[in-house]
C-alpha cells in the first residue's frame, strides 16, 4: 500500500487497525543516497504507536540524529539491509561502505531500537563471504539475521543472472545460525521455493511465506518480530 502523506498513513494505519492489524511495515522509495526520507512521517508513526502498532522500517543507512528522531517515535524494529561495497555500487549504484551500514547499525541500537540485518545471498558483485557480515552480528550482538534470495528481474541488466541454489543458501544460514537467530525472508525466487524451504527447514526457525508443502505454524506477522512480540500476532 501506498501513502504520499503523513496523515494519509495515520489513516491508512486506522482503517487497517480496524480490520485486525496489529504491525506495520515503512519502505521505501529511497533516495539516491539510499537513505528512506522517514522525517515527514515521524508524526505519523508516533500516531500509529499510539494507536498500539508494532512497526516496522525499512531504514537504509543513517546517521546518529536520524537515528534520534526515529527512536523518539517509538519504531520497534528496523529491518536493515546489509550489503558490502562491491555489491551495492554495482547492484545500487551507491557509493556506501561496509562502515555506513555499521554505523546505521549502532546508531540505531542506541536508540533502542531492534535492528534486523537482512543479507542478500547471490547479488551480483558480492562473493557471497560471510565473514564480514557475521563479526558484526556477533559484536553487535544481534538477535535474529534474515537471509534472502536475489531474484533475476526481467527487465533489468541483471535479468540473466542466476538466482543462488539452495546449497548456498543453506550454508549462508548454517554460517549465520552461529551467531543468531536466523529467518528465511520472503525475498528468494519462487521457481525455488520449495527447495529453499526444505533445505533450509531445521537450519531457521522461521519462513515468510513457506511452500505450502511444508507443515508449520503460521503467524500472520514478518519474520523479523521479536520473540517477545510474536503473541501480538497470534
Amino acid at each position: 500500500m501506498s501513502v504520499n502523506r503523513p496523515e494519509d498513513l495515520v489513516k491508512l494505519g486506522v482503517s487497517e487497525w480496524k480490520r485486525g492489524a496489529r504491525g506495520i511495515l515503512i519502505s521505501g522509495g529511497y533516495t539516491r543516497e539510499g537513505k528512506l526520507p522517514f522525517q515527514p512521517f515521524l508524526w505519523a508513526m508516533r500516531e500509529l504507536k499510539r494507536i498500539g502498532f508494532i512497526i516496522s522500517v525499512h531504514t537504509g543507512p543513517l546517521n546518529k540524529k536520524e537515528a534520534q528522531d526515529l527512536g523518539k517515535t517509538g519504531v520497534d524494529i528496523a529491518d536493515f539491509e546489509l550489503m558490502d561495497e562491491n555489491s551495492v555500487r554495482i547492484a545500487k549504484g551507491l557509493n556506501l561502505r561496509r562502515e555506513d551500514y555499521l554505523e546505521g547499525m549502532e546508531n540505531l541500537l542506541g536508540e533502542g531500537i531492534e535492528v534486523v540485518p537482512h543479507i542478500i545471498i547471490g547479488l551480483p558483485g558480492s562473493d557471497d563471504s560471510l565473514e564480514g557480515y557475521t563479526s558484526i552480528i556477533r559484536d553487535l550482538k544481534i538477535r535474529r539475521t534474515v537471509i534472502l534470495g536475489f531474484i533475476p528481474t526481467p527487465g533489468t541488466k541483471f535479468s540473466n543472472e542466476a538466482a543462488p541454489a539452495p546449497e548456498i543458501l543453506r550454508r549462508a544460514a548454517e554460517e549465520l545460525e552461529k551467531v543468531s537467530r536466523v529467518s528465511l525472508g520472503c525475498m528468494r525466487a519462487p521457481w525455488l521455493k520449495r527447495e529453499y524451504d526444505e533445505m533450509l527447514l531445521g537450519i531457521v526457525d522461521r519462513i515468510a511465506n513457506p511452500h505450502n508443502s511444508l507443515n508449520l505454524e503460521r503467524v500472520q506477522a514478518c519474520c523479523s518480530i521479536p520473540e517477545e512480540l510474536i503473541d501480538k500476532f497470534i
